[in-house]
């Protein structure tokens, strides 16, 4: 009787009866409308309540297990990976008649680990690198932190598609590959540009050049001769020597080398690829990182070698990733990141393969570990030029087309050199007390290097373009390189702070344990050995 049906057919009598009293059919009226109000706010109220009745009966419902299917067991029993532990869980009919469950297939289970439902596959997971593939069509990866995982791939994962050294992502308990990881590359730590550096781009280092020479040439000339020998070449150089003496460039001029004499013997053209890394870039925070560098510069070399590129693999400031294991002080990355440059290094067998080439200035900091002969076998001293090599370097920048105060090369630079290799107290830089009481003065001549030379050669190019702007005529002089060095100097741009013994012995590469003591000359002891070289004259 209380229904909204009964109630407006009541109302309405009511409206009848009352035709002749419009002042009582008003509210009567006005009693519908709130009954019409009433009722709307009632079915609002009604639909908030069930979707409140709802959510609590989810809220009240217990969370679904997920876990990954490893292989079909007897009749409606599967073999289900759940949180790291095996179930030999029972499957819903239902699942049964609607899903084909595989191996590796995600599903979802209720609180007595029974299958309710097959999920979706996931597009990511714990990755891991592909080591080797076992007879029993397992895989053996590679996860982080250098653990080994014993895995196998979804059935709906073509075995083929996968190789050693490809990445994966796994299921959540890490027992079945889901999928292959598209390539990746390491790009803001390997710079792979290729371009033609001859020797004589280089400019002096005479001896260096020929003994690397011999290196590279034998095995592409004579290699008959070395088999019957049965002699190994090496695999890996060591640069070392002061900065800014031509470690990368000689790097460079190899790898041009033997793409040269490649190309003769073989009588087709091969393309290099002069793969270059800083050492400090390699260094990351994040566990395995390093280590995955690593293994990505090696694995860009065999891909071009692969694709019959010749792959130079060339490593500066190798003692910051390199270094002896027990150099530092609590956890020390090269623990890690050592074995696995061995271990890469290890892998290749020849420079027919891949040559790998680290430059130090701090050749004592590098783990005896990589320089064992069989690794880094050849270790190659580029020192400071002398005379006759700064020679050649300034011909390397100061070319023929290059307008100067004299046609002639050998006027502009000999009295360059002249200025470069006095030793008088204009040009002392470094007075060095000698454990043994003795004094030994430095000059410019002893700090001289094929970057110092091209700088100077810029800033002589600056003063011709200066005068050349305010009307005279564009030339380089002698001056402007004699004002050059002089400038490169007494700014002391090249030339670390006083106290700071460690980059000065660094500089002059000599051994620690001989000097007690690094100062500049005074203004005293540059007057004093004026005088004393007047007096000789």
């Amino acid at each position: 009787m209380g229904d909204q049906a009964h109630l407006l057919e009541l109302i309405e009598q009511v409206l009848e009866e009352t035709a002749d009293r419009p002042d009582l059919q008003d509210k009567i009226f006005g009693l519908r409308d709130a009954l019409f109000q009433a009722q709307q706010s009632a079915e609002q109220l009604a639909l908030k309540i069930r979707l409140l009745e709802e959510t609590i009966e989810k809220l009240k419902s217990p969370a679904h297990r997920i876990g990954t299917v490893l292989w079909p067991g007897d009749g409606n029993l599967f073999h289900i990976a759940v949180g790291g532990t095996e179930y030999r869980a029972a499957v819903s009919p239902e699942v049964l008649e609607e899903e084909n469950l595989q191996t590796g297939d995600q599903v979802a289970l209720n609180e007595g680990f029974v299958v309710i439902a097959k999920l979706p596959l996931p597009e990511q997971g714990p990755m891991a690198r592909i080591t080797s593939r076992l007879s029993s069509g397992q895989w053996l990866l590679a996860g982080s932190g250098n653990q080994e995982i014993l895995a196998v791939q979804h059935a709906a994962l073509d075995a083929q598609a996968l190789k050693e050294g490809d990445e994966v992502f796994l299921d959540p308990n890490q027992r079945v590959i889901l999928g292959k990881l598209a390539d990746r590359e390491a790009k803001s730590i390997i710079d792979d540009s290729y371009r033609p550096v001859t020797w004589q781009d280089v400019g002096g280092q005479e001896k260096v050049v020929e003994e690397v020479r011999k290196v590279i040439e034998y095995p592409l000339l004579h290699q008959a001769i070395l088999s019957q020998m049965e002699y190994q070449m090496p695999k890996g150089f060591l640069f070392y020597g002061p900065p800014g003496c031509g470690k990368t460039l000689i790097g460079k001029a190899i790898l041009t080398e033997v793409v040269r004499e490649l190309s003769e013997k073989q009588g087709k053209s091969f393309q290099g690829r002069f793969i270059h890394i800083k050492g400090p870039e390699i260094l990351n925070m994040w566990l395995g990182e390093s280590e995955r560098q690593i293994r990505e510069i090696f694995k860009k070399a065999r891909k071009y070698k692969e694709s019959g590129h010749v792959p130079f693999i060339f490593i500066d400031e190798a003692e910051s990733i390199l270094g002896t294991r027990h150099s530092s002080r609590g956890l020390n990355i090269s623990n890690t990141l050592v074995p696995m440059f061995c271990a890469e290094m290890d892998g290749v067998q020849s420079l027919s393969d891949t040559v790998v080439i680290l430059a130090t200035n701090r050749p004592d900091m590098i783990d005896p570990a990589i320089l064992r002969p069989g690794r880094i076998d050849r270790k190659i001293k580029v020192g400071r030029p002398n005379r006759e090599d700064c020679k050649a370097i300034l011909r390397v920048y100061l070319k023929e087309n290059l307008p100067m105060e004299h046609a002639e090369f050998d006027p502009m630079a000999e009295p360059f050199l002249d200025r470069l290799f006095a030793r008088s107290a204009a040009q002392e830089v470094l007075v060095l007390t000698l454990r043994s009481g003795e004094f030994r003065r430095l000059y410019w001549r002893d700090f001289i290097s094929g970057a110092i030379i091209e700088n100077i050669v810029k800033r002589a190019k600056e003063k011709a373009i200066e005068r050349a702007i305010a009307g005279e005529k564009l030339a380089i002089s002698v001056t402007d390189l004699t004002d050059a060095l002089e400038t490169e100097f007494t700014e002391g741009s090249v030339l670390p702070s006083e106290s700071n013994m460690a980059d000065w012995l660094q500089l002059l590469d000599m051994d620690s344990r001989h000097v007690v003591r690094i100062r500049r000359p005074s203004e005293a002891d540059q007057a004093t050995e004026t005088t004393y070289n007047r007096s000789i004259l």
